[in-house]
């Protein structure tokens, strides 16, 4: 390939086109060439028009990118220039001529944002002061419920004193009523249990206790205490009339219960109470067919008993009793006494059916015998 002299006017082309390059370089925008474009100008002849033409192209590029990097830099300063106005484009501006932005106090009172008030700020207290006021806030709560819990507690103390320990439901003695004794059980017995309640509040009055008391005595077969408010006791009492009397002479008699519990009686009639004689009425009390008698008479109707002319307990299997119409019944023991009972009842109450016989055996009530 020929070679190509340079002349001076290409050189100083070339350097006005470096030059060029420089001033867009400051500006933030550097053209750059490509390898093709510097081989195209040291190559040959018709590269000189080929290099001309792009340090034109390269010279107009730097100069498009120098505009638009002023007008960015003259729109970013008219931005933040606030009241003082928008720049127009190309325009310098100067930072120190700037007004400064509003507070965040200021723009939050500001009518565009929501007016004064729209957020209130916390007063700020002195440390000291603060904490005396919140010492002094825990006493007064502290102090509430401590008198509250005074209050509780002396209320249900003043309650507990009114209903257990005041007159208010005590008992009186004077009030104290007693029924369904007789002859045979005392009723003085009865209220003396009751009466060792006295003085007390009617909710310590142990009835159930008083009632247990009650139904040992001789001759008592329940008792019921009610409570009557403000001051008052109703005692109730079933008495029953001895099982049996314990006849040991003509003028030594001992009345039983069915329990073999000794009546106590003053100048009580025996008349219509069955008699059994022993030897000694309280070694008797002892004795298995005894015991048996009594259980077997207590748990006869009234109207038998009261028919009833003699009494054998010879051993704790044959208890024999004879009637006022000449009737004698072999009971054996007190098992199955309702079976017997009823045996013996249809049998006297058809006396055709016994052909004449005096004696019933209903010892083996299913297996019942007469002669």
């Amino acid at each position: 390939m020929a070679g190509r002299v340079v002349s001076s006017s290409d050189s100083s082309q070339r350097g006005n086109g470096k030059q060029t390059s420089d001033r867009a370089g400051a500006h933030g925008s550097v053209a750059k060439r490509t390898p093709r474009e510097t081989s195209g100008v040291a190559r040959s002849g018709a590269g000189d028009k080929g290099a001309r033409s792009s340090r034109s192209v390269a010279s107009a590029a730097s100069g498009s990118a120098a505009s638009r990097s002023s007008t960015s830099v003259s729109r970013s300063y008219g931005a933040g220039s606030g009241a003082g106005g928008r720049s127009k484009d190309g325009d310098f501006v100067d930072a120190r001529t700037m007004k400064p932005r509003k507070s965040v106090s200021e723009r939050l009172d500001s009518p565009d944002f929501g007016g004064p008030g729209l957020f209130a700020r916390p007063k700020v207290v002195n440390f000291p002061e603060r904490l005396k006021e919140r010492r002094q806030a825990h006493r007064r709560e502290m102090a509430v419920r401590i008198a509250i819990v005074v209050a509780v507690i002396a209320a249900v103390v003043a309650l507990i004193w009114g209903l257990l320990f005041s007159p208010l439901l005590r008992l009186h003695t004077d009030q104290i009523t007693v029924g369904g004794t007789n002859t045979w059980v005392s009723a003085s017995e009865v209220a003396d249990i009751a009466y060792a309640q006295q003085g007390k509040s009617l909710l310590l009055v142990d009835t159930d206790g008083m009632e247990e008391k009650i139904s040992d005595l001789p001759g008592v077969t329940s008792a019921k205490a009610v409570k009557r408010y403000p001051h008052g006791l109703d005692v109730t009492v079933k008495a029953e009339i001895p099982a049996a009397v314990l006849q040991v002479s003509e003028s030594d008699y001992t009345a039983v219960d069915r329990e073999g519990r000794v009546l106590n009686a003053v100048n009580a009639s025996v008349k219509g109470i069955p008699v059994i004689e022993v030897k000694d009425a309280k070694k008797s009390l002892d004795n298995k067919a005894v015991k048996q008698a009594l259980q077997v008479l207590g748990s006869l109707d009234e109207s038998m008993r009261q028919k009833i002319t003699k009494v054998e307990a010879k051993t704790q299997d044959s208890i024999t009793t004879t009637l006022d119409d000449g009737y004698t019944i072999i009971w054996g023991n007190s098992s199955q006494m309702k079976l017997k009972k009823a045996v013996v009842d249809t049998l006297l109450s058809k006396p055709e059916q016994l052909e004449g016989a005096k004696t019933i055996n209903v010892a083996a009530p299913d297996k019942a015998t007469i002669k």
